[in-house]
């Protein structure tokens, strides 16, 4: 199995928005040509959130726009700057799905809608977490995938670190007693940062514009790094491999 992930691709209803000196609508299509034409296995493609930077039915008829290419099933999940009533209308068309969870061969991929109202913080909601206990005592036998929004574990930078999922233990504890949870992988922060709790390899995805730098002390914009996607690589016996590539 074969999934990408993008993230925090900030589109609005005008094209030629730009954000710190990148446009994101062409820095997006750059990444998603890309994609298109090197990853032609692709199982699915997961975006995770930040999608719409203004919350227009624009930005988002633009993200269609720019994923039509694509041959496989899209999921979308919302960030803090989505609105989750148009990312329901553009899970109307055929493979465009917002669902909470997939199945796929051995592996659950389970995507944690984390959005706060009103906030640009991260907060799981209880039911979906129910649900994520439910399914890994019914299928002790698979292996478990989760992807995010924001992060869950801090990540050294005071200023995104106060926009941290606000009740991420109750996930982290899962991670501890739960060996079947093999990874846990979100967007949010603009930047790579990789750490490991029990069996589960945590990571985050780069934007599709922007990037800011790591560990700093107030939201900066690193010039020198490019945006970028993840492939990570599922196999059947519970071991996943996986990669950020960068546009040069």
């Amino acid at each position: 199995m074969k999934i990408i992930q993008i993230t925090d691709l900030h589109l609005r209803c005008d094209k030629d928005y730009d954000a710190f000196d990148v446009n994101t609508f062409q820095s997006a299509r750059i990444i998603i040509d890309h994609i298109c034409h090197v990853h032609k296995d692709l199982n699915a493609l997961i975006i995770s959130g930040d999608i719409s930077d203004d919350e227009t039915s624009e930005s988002y008829s633009n993200l269609l726009e720019l994923t039509n290419k694509i041959d496989t099933k899209i999921y979308l999940m919302p960030g803090n700057h989505d609105s989750i009533t148009e990312i329901k209308k553009c899970a109307s068309i055929s493979k465009v799905k917002s669902e909470l969870y997939f199945v796929e061969d051995n592996w659950i991929y389970f995507m944690f809608n984390t959005k706060k109202d009103n906030s640009p913080n991260g907060f799981l909601k209880q039911d979906e977490i129910d649900i994520f206990i439910n399914m890994l005592e019914k299928y002790e036998e698979k292996y478990f995938m989760v992807f995010l929004h924001h992060h869950p574990v801090e990540i050294g930078s005071p200023t995104m670190d106060r926009m941290i999922i606000e009740n991420a233990n109750i996930l982290l504890d899962l991670v501890r007693k739960n060996k079947s949870i093999r990874g846990v992988s979100w967007g949010h922060i603009h930047n790579v940062f990789e750490t490991n709790i029990n069996n589960a390899r945590l990571f985050s995805t780069p934007s599709t514009c922007y990037q800011s730098k790591p560990k700093s002390e107030t939201f900066t914009i690193d010039r020198k790094e490019k945006p970028g996607y993840r492939i990570i690589h599922f196999s059947s016996n519970g071991d996943l491999e996986t990669e950020v590539v960068r546009m040069s």
